[in-house]
């Protein structure tokens, strides 16, 4: 019974939360209308947020010649996260950091040029920064690579091949770690940014200029990354390429977008592909037209679209899980 108790209260405190969220501050009848509430069961969902300290007393305001109405603020810095992402930037290995509140909002953000990556290259800078906002709740990394089993098996960098940055990072600074792909994450934030529906298909290749590409695959309104998250690791196709030795020359690359991208369209028949690089351009769509020939190749292909949009496509992405994940954790704290 208890149990069915808390429940019902953690429900009804996600509605106050989501609804304080977007309408920024409301009184305790507006919040009782908005929500569908009694005015009896919001005056107790406020007094546990109050006391938690994720809503706080807002402005008084003052009603046609009644009794003034207290209003309150949720409190977007209640909880934040870290998110930090890497992926070359002007052709140095670089991690952005940012700190961001409940509601997405950047609230401090910096960069750091990477040498040797390892997975104590990003130690330095998280403690300063939680030091300064001891309000982060969980870290999200967004990396050129995957984790198995907390284990990276793939990575741009090789000193962290193997090696666990969520286990590493969890250990030493006692949160919550999330690691996800790099083009999962900008995928991701791509379609949320462009209002793509859940029935499209949506495929976005990224191409560096000194490491192996690699894929998202965005299908029924979430990513899809396969039994254990490696879907779209493209840089293991069988098209006979040797990354270790490979001299990234224009031909090359040619030959490899080309057979990925029919490998795509035969698997999957997307609604649209995203090339993401500072190589792409105008010729590359002219090639890739004009080598689909065939009647079925010709309807098969999707609207290809040029974006040099990685380092946005994938701030925004990272911050939408980021944000799910400080949700969850704020919700269990509550429940505790």
């Amino acid at each position: 019974m208890g149990k069915k108790v808390n429940l019902i209260k953690e429900m009804n405190l996600n509605k106050v939360r989501s609804v304080l969220k977007e309408a920024y501050t409301a009184t305790k009848p507006q919040l009782a209308e908005l929500t569908g509430l009694s005015v009896v069961t919001i005056n107790s969902l406020v007094n546990t947020l109050l006391d938690a300290g994720e809503v706080f007393p807002d402005t008084i305001l003052t009603s046609d010649g009644g009794r003034p109405a207290a209003s309150f603020r949720y409190n977007s810095g209640f909880r934040m996260a870290l998110v930090i992402y890497m992926h070359e930037y002007h052709g140095r290995d670089t991690a952005f950091y940012y700190v961001i509140n409940l509601r997405g909002e950047v609230v401090e953000r910096t960069l750091q040029h990477l040498v040797d990556v390892d997975v104590e290259s990003f130690d330095a800078q998280i403690e300063k920064l939680l030091g300064k906002f001891p309000q982060i709740k969980v870290i999200c990394f967004g990396i050129p690579g995957g984790e198995v089993n907390q284990k990276l098996v793939i990575s741009d960098y090789e000193k962290m091949r193997g090696k666990s940055l969520s286990g590493h990072v969890g250990e030493k600074f006692h949160l919550p770690v999330l690691v996800e792909n790099d083009i999962n994450s900008a995928v991701m934030g791509y379609c949320h940014g462009n209002e793509i529906q859940d029935d499209q298909c949506v495929i976005g290749i990224y191409f560096p200029d000194k490491y192996p590409p690699g894929a998202g695959i965005y299908l029924h309104g979430d990513v899809y990354k396969g039994r254990n998250g490696l879907a779209g690791e493209i840089a293991f196709l069988p098209f006979g390429m040797d990354w270790a030795s490979f001299d990234y020359n224009p031909a090359e690359i040619e030959k490899f977008i080309i057979k990925t991208i029919r490998a795509f369209c035969c698997m999957y028949n997307p609604d649209r592909i995203v090339l993401y690089g500072d190589r792409f351009n105008q010729a590359t769509l002219n090639m890739i037209r004009e080598k689909y020939q065939s009647p079925v190749e010709k309807i098969m292909l999707p609207e290809i679209i040029l974006s040099t949009e990685l380092n946005a496509d994938f701030e925004a992405g990272i911050k939408q899980l980021a944000i799910k994940i400080i949700d969850t954790e704020q919700h269990s704290a509550l429940d505790c």
